[in-house]
């Protein structure tokens, strides 16, 4: 627990707004995989595994709330480190433009949702995410600019 504690607060804390609620939450998630380990495959990483855990509890819980992407994005708009599009990074201060992004996101096919998501959302880097995805990095890399070109051609459309 001691081990992983930092990874599941940062992400609690990124989707809670209290940090009761965040160290509420990351005891969850760690009740959850003590239940869970026997379902552990070791076909990736235990913290791949336990930061799965986390990310589907989060989704659980904020679809009692609020959108998950809308922490998200505004986690990343604060940061600056999106490279989604310029165009599209200077209109997400709108809460419209918010749930049009979280809308887009939720059409793109999951081959270049799920790594758009973790890299510029999660701030994981590539090469962790290729491991975990079971993906060459220069795959990819290719699934990460389809998808932003796909976000970008649909955003167009839709503003």
């Amino acid at each position: 627990m001691k081990r992983y504690e930092g990874m599941v607060l940062s992400q609690a804390r990124r989707a809670f707004s209290s940090s009761d609620e965040a160290e509420d939450f990351a005891q969850e998630v760690f009740l959850k995989a003590y239940e869970s380990l026997s379902t552990f495959r070791g076909e990736a990483q235990f913290s791949t595994w336990l930061y799965q855990i986390a990310r589907n509890l989060i989704i659980k819980s904020s679809k009692k709330k609020s959108p998950i992407m809308e922490t998200l994005v505004e986690t990343q708009v604060a940061s600056h480190k999106a490279d989604i599009g310029d165009e599209i990074l200077r209109g997400m201060r709108e809460e419209s433009d918010k749930r049009l992004l979280q809308m887009l996101l939720s059409r793109l096919p999951l081959v270049y949702r799920k790594p758009i998501i973790l890299h510029y959302f999660e701030n994981r880097p590539l090469k962790e995410i290729s491991a975990d995805l079971n993906v060459k990095i220069n795959t990819l890399k290719s699934h990460i600019s389809r998808g932003k070109e796909l976000l970008r051609k649909w955003w167009q459309h839709e503003t």
